[in-house]
């Protein structure tokens, strides 16, 4: 026979006595939790904020991050009150500039280069602005414009410049007293002296049957072409003397305007004809580029076929 114990349900004192302790638990334990854990992040936040700054409240300068400010500074700063580098960093750019400057001002002087100069350009040409005044004889008085081909970065004026100065030499071909000429930028002239690339020369010359294969000049028709290779490079005889080559180009072009042929060397150690093709050898003469001397003597010799 089976016994059934039965126990008697907690009182209701005892239910009062264990809400009590639950309530006092929540309000004394957790609060003292938080409590603790506030104060540990209010020790490490003001530990971070005390490395970054000393004790006058500015910041750390071992701690920030260095850089140096250049090329930045307001109108009138000098270079010190904006950078941080030392001295010395200052005065080896200094120094890297003035070898900048140096090597720039080297390039200028130095002769071009054939890659740098365009083989072709658009075929149309600016004219140089304003005109000259008569220079030489009257008998037979020649008006010019100079021409420049458009995009090759050479002004038409600085070109009509050195143009002049050479047709109004004495030793040109005004010496005989009877040629004149007169620079003009007008639509109307007897010949123009144009500047342009190798491309648009082999044409314009190729059109009256011309072969300047890139690298020479012609006289056609009222059209001095100059190469612009040749007037920035000149040739292997006047490789130090190129303004003087262009002087030998403008008066040879132009003799063929006024009706002069090809000449040769007279002879070994003179003066080579200013009517010569140099550019194809001296033949033993002398370079030279004027078709008179300083006396006024023609400088000529034997006819080529």
């Amino acid at each position: 026979m089976n016994v059934h114990r039965s126990t008697s349900p907690p009182s209701a004192a005892a239910h009062r006595r264990r809400r009590k302790g639950r309530a006092r638990r929540r309000r004394g334990g957790r609060p003292a939790l938080w409590v603790g854990l506030a104060a540990v992040v209010l020790l490490v936040a003001g530990g971070m904020a005390l490395k970054g700054r000393t004790g006058s409240g500015h910041p750390d300068p071992a701690a920030a991050p260095t850089s140096t400010v250049q090329g930045e500074a307001s109108p009138g700063a000098s270079a010190k009150t904006v950078s941080s580098a030392p001295s010395g960093s200052a005065e080896k750019k200094n120094d890297e500039m003035e070898e900048d400057e140096k090597k720039e001002e080297d390039e200028e002087k130095a002769p071009a280069s054939t890659a740098s100069i365009p083989a072709s350009g658009p075929g149309t040409f600016a004219t140089a602005r304003g005109g000259s005044g008569h220079v030489g004889g009257s008998q037979r008085m020649l008006t010019y414009r100079v021409e420049v081909e458009d995009g090759i970065g050479i002004s038409p004026d600085e070109v009509a410049a050195e143009v002049e100065d050479i047709l109004a030499d004495p030793r040109g071909w005004t010496a005989d007293g009877k040629v004149g000429f007169r620079r003009v930028s007008g639509d109307a002239s007897d010949f123009r002296v144009r500047l342009a690339t190798a491309g648009t020369v082999d044409r314009i010359c190729g059109e009256y049957g011309l072969d300047t294969g890139g690298e020479v000049n012609c006289n056609v028709g009222q059209n001095v072409m100059v190469n612009l290779k040749r007037w920035l490079l000149a040739t292997q005889y006047y490789a130090d003397d190129v303004p003087s080559y262009r002087a030998l180009i403008i008066n040879h072009e132009v003799g063929h305007f006024l009706g002069h042929g090809h000449e040769t060397c007279p002879g070994t150690g003179r003066l080579a004809p200013v009517m010569m093709q140099q550019i194809k050898g001296l033949h033993g003469c002398k370079v030279n580029v004027w078709p008179y001397d300083a006396s006024g003597r023609p400088i000529t010799g034997p006819a080529v076929p």
